[in-house]
């Protein structure tokens, strides 16, 4: 809600836009927007495409996960060789993406497909994730493609032997939740300047969200993206969860949010109102349907190309100006508006049996 009449905010800087997620040790990392892509679907794009988009999306300040096999990155002779050779140089290493702020999501899966010590280097956040998602088939699977992206295979020689490949069949990381917090150490000890967050789906949340805590990560990730809910219902999921963390632990809550009955994607405005409620950060998957049919359409630079990366950079530039960019725009500017020491405070309805739910001030009581 805008400041009431005699309140006018004079002399009050807009709220920063950058969210500081503080770590149980070392320093805090800055993101430049409580935003994160959850799940990039890199393997349906080649990896020119990938690249391109992956780096135009950094540059907005946007957290991405993404491993570099997922980016079709593979470590080749001459970088072994360099690598090899680095123990002779004098110079300095140079410090990790973390460290340069560079945001990167590091997804931790329990079958570490394609994972590389390299991916730790970049991280800024590492997301361990201990529910498996469901595929656009419905599977708790990995199709070829994917996995041949992990896995660098050549696209002369795909994968044999079927279509699928099954989630959560190697033997798991962390056999038993007791386990869990020598896990997470060992996850700060592999990427020691970023933070390590826990995400599972919501069915952990009633057994096991004191378990999570108690293996004390930066943050917990709550995936609802594959669940179907109104908004009301939405809302007062997220009060309940943060009111049952709150009486745990002060620990930052992300959340991937669900999509509506209707099939609507979350609005920028419903983002605002879920961080004014007190969630940390909040994924922007359903923002980008429309953007990720564009760029499935992006035709591969061709081999003749000179530079085929700036070419794919410029018609991934060309969407996200057009279908992207305004909303961020927007939410950055809501979120701006959003000084106050409880933000939570700023909202309010016009609907009486909404604001009894929701427990918020009923607007235009004529």
């Amino acid at each position: 809600m805008p400041p009431k009449i005699g309140q006018v905010r004079r002399g009050i800087s807009p709220a920063p836009t950058e969210m500081l997620l503080h770590r149980r040790s070392g320093n805090p990392v800055l993101l430049p927007v409580p935003l994160f892509w959850d799940s990039p679907p890199w393997h349906t794009w080649t990896p020119i495409i990938a690249q391109a988009i992956f780096m135009a999306m950094q540059a907005r300040g946007l957290l991405v996960s993404a491993l570099e096999s997922e980016l079709g990155r593979t470590p080749g002779a001459d970088e072994i060789a360099a690598t090899s050779n680095s123990d002779s140089d004098t110079e300095a290493p140079e410090p990790p993406d973390s460290e340069l702020g560079i945001p990167r999501l590091l997804p931790y899966r329990n079958e570490r497909y394609g994972l590389s010590d390299t991916d730790f280097d970049h991280a800024m956040v590492v997301d361990m994730h201990l529910s498996p998602l469901r595929d656009a088939t419905g599977r708790f699977a990995y199709s070829a493609a994917r996995l041949g992206r992990w896995e660098a295979t050549p696209e002369d020689q795909p994968l044999s032997g079927g279509g699928w490949i099954p989630a959560m069949t190697l033997p798991p990381d962390v056999p038993h939740l007791k386990q869990l917090s020598s896990k997470v150490e060992q996850l700060r000890t592999l990427a020691p300047h970023a933070a390590v967050v826990l995400s599972v789906t919501p069915e952990w949340i009633d057994d096991h969200l004191n378990d999570l805590i108690l293996a004390s990560p930066d943050a917990i990730l709550i995936r609802l993206g594959q669940i179907r809910m109104t908004g009301i219902a939405f809302a007062q999921f997220t009060q309940r969860l943060l009111s049952r963390v709150a009486s745990i632990e002060t620990i930052p809550v992300w959340l991937t949010p669900p999509m509506s009955l209707a099939k609507k994607p979350l609005s920028v405005s419903d983002s605002i109102k879920t961080i004014a409620l007190g969630v940390s950060a909040i994924a922007i998957d359903s923002w980008l349907v429309d953007v990720i049919e564009e760029f499935d359409e992006i035709a591969a630079p061709s081999s003749f190309t000179s530079d085929p990366l700036r070419v794919a950079t410029a018609e991934v530039e060309e969407i996200l100006e057009r279908r992207f960019d305004p909303s961020l725009e927007q939410f950055r500017g809501l979120l701006s508006t959003l000084v106050h020491a409880h933000p939570r405070d700023l909202l309010g309805t016009f609907d009486p049996e909404i604001a009894s739910l929701l427990d918020l001030p009923c607007v235009g009581r004529l």
